[in-house]
């Protein structure tokens, strides 16, 4: 999309939502990690179809929500998103969606004819940018729950779309592009949300069904799980929306601050146990000794609120929206101790292989730093981390896909960059609270290089 050009572009998709589901009793119900639907009729939860729009670029998105037995006129979705979500800017000069869509839904191009000036485009099957819209939509709808600070009950499909509004509305008037650190974005969203709403003087009948369901809209299903054993939760003193997840049956509330340390030191040691200063460095720069960190860390002792919450933001993890857990955000720069260690943390930081990319650069001209390689990776969303393997080493030796989930292999780039890439590594390396700094840096740098770097790989 060239903003400067005033080219407006909206990406549409269809699917049966991953984390939202309807119960007869319980009202929507919010599953936090994804279920079969066979699985979710042993717990009685009907599914529904998530539709939406998404500004390429921006973090500006709308959805809505139909029973999957009552769905939608996409005609009729479009006009209520173009119309009602201010975050859209009316209607588009182009439409993607991808050939699920357009098999299913063959009059959508007559339909937008009937508006005027509003071209249909099918998404390569490669496109990632267009992937990436729905994906981050199905996360958008397990957000509906974490957003629901009321703790009202969210009873039924019109009740649950009228709060994803306004969270889209909230999210668009708070600007809350502009809470994150990724600079690109800002500026995106800011020149989108410049244009004026866009309206059209057009006339549809969008109640009546004009698309068919398949198969299509569940393909998520091929990844997860059967059999999972799950439990409803809700919160006791602050009543609101149900959640299903996974696991045994236990009640959160009694959770206590020890598990929750606990917590946080299993993943503060996946980190310190690869981080490229020694835990006594670490330890000073939180104000606390060697020895109570490797306490901490293997729960032999637990940490004043501060000096965790410090270790916390030194290392890049923070309290998980999956309760009781915490998540590595990064962005960091690691160093590959052993094949196990270098495993977990990468696994970690990659959410599980969710990637974007992940490569070993090489300089295009010149000689490659000849004791180290660098593999930079980044999971959906997130700026790149650096993982250094020494060369030699077992570990080193042993650097593949079978080491690292999804990892793409080799990579050529400009001299300059893959000398930043040293050079970046060489001071994070120095003192343990420069590593987030220093990286958070660099990948406002170089993050749309390597997301493209990342797209052509697949190309």
């Amino acid at each position: 999309m060239t903003l400067t050009a005033y080219t407006r572009e909206h990406h549409f998709y269809v699917a049966i939502a991953k984390h939202v589901f309807l119960h007869a009793d319980k009202g929507i119900v919010f599953v936090n990690d994804p279920i079969r639907l066979k699985d979710a009729e042993k717990f009685d939860l009907k599914p529904l179809v998530l539709y939406g729009l998404t500004v390429p670029g921006t973090q500006i998105e709308w959805q809505t929500f139909s029973l999957l037995d009552e769905p939608r006129s996409l005609s009729g979705v479009l006009l209520e998103g173009w119309e009602k979500a201010s975050g859209l800017r009316g209607y588009p000069d182009k439409l993607k969606i991808n050939r699920h869509i357009a098999n299913a839904c063959p009059q959508l191009q007559k339909s937008l004819d009937h508006i005027g000036g509003i071209s249909l485009e099918i998404a390569d099957g490669r496109d990632k940018q267009f992937s990436a819209s729905l994906r981050v939509a199905q996360q958008r709808g397990l957000e509906l729950g974490w957003y629901n600070r009321d703790g009202h009950v969210i009873n039924d499909v019109k009740e649950l779309n009228d709060h994803a509004l306004n969270i889209h509305n909230g999210h668009v008037n708070g600007r809350r592009w502009e809470w994150i650190g990724n600079n690109a974005v800002k500026e995106q969203a800011s020149k989108w949300m410049a244009l004026p709403f866009k309206t059209r003087n057009t006339v549809l009948s969008p109640s009546k069904l004009d698309w068919v369901s398949g198969s299509w809209l569940s393909s998520w299903e091929t990844t997860v799980p059967q059999n999972q054993k799950m439990h409803f939760w809700r919160h006791e003193t602050k009543p609101g929306c149900y959640w299903l997840l996974s696991g045994e049956d236990e009640n959160i509330d009694d959770i206590t601050d020890e598990d929750w340390d606990r917590r946080c030191a299993l993943k503060a040691k996946i980190l310190v146990d690869c981080w490229p200063n020694k835990p006594g460095d670490i330890a000073k720069a939180i104000g606390i000794t060697v020895k109570q960190l490797l306490w901490f860390l293997n729960g032999q002792m637990a940490l004043p609120e501060t000096e965790r919450e410090d270790l916390s933001k030194l290392l890049g993890i923070e309290a998980s929206a999956r309760f009781v857990d915490y998540d590595a955000i990064g962005p960091c720069v690691l160093i590959a101790e052993g094949p196990k260690k270098c495993s977990i943390a990468y696994e970690e930081l990659s959410n599980g292989g969710d990637l974007e990319y992940s490569v070993e650069v090489l300089p295009e001209k010149g000689t490659p730093d000849p004791s180290w390689r660098y593999v930079v990776f980044s999971a959906y969303g997130r700026l790149p981390n650096i993982f250094m393997f020494q060369r030699g080493s077992k570990t080193t030796d042993q650097l593949g896909g079978k080491l690292l989930m999804n990892y793409q292999g080799e990579r050529k780039v400009p001299a300059s960059i893959y000398r930043d890439v040293v050079s970046t590594c060489a001071q994070c390396s120095t003192h343990p609270l420069l590593n987030r700094k220093l990286m958070t840096e660099f990948g406002e740098r170089y993050k749309h290089f390597f997301q493209e770097m990342g797209t052509k790989f697949y190309t």
